[in-house]
């Protein structure tokens, strides 16, 4: 597993951490265990999106929770 990816599984709580979406698709990709040059072509990203990675029912099932949601972003 990568470093970052180690330091924020070990942290007790929620994480909350900005990046450009670049590094945001790697680190989904290899959050649920995925390899880091797929996601640069297959996981779109707009402008300002959210999105959230957790774990279903316990910490060996990683998940994306909220991928590219920008409807808080005004017309």
């Amino acid at each position: 597993m990568p470093a970052h990816l180690a330091r924020i599984r070990a942290v007790g709580g929620d994480v909350l951490v900005f990046f450009s979406g670049p590094f945001i698709r790697v680190l989904a990709a290899r959050w649920v265990g995925g390899d880091r040059v797929a996601p640069c072509r297959t996981f779109m990203l707009t402008t300002a999106s959210l999105s959230a990675v957790g774990y279903e029912h316990s910490l060996t099932r990683p998940v994306i929770q909220l991928w590219n949601d920008d409807r808080h972003v005004g017309d």
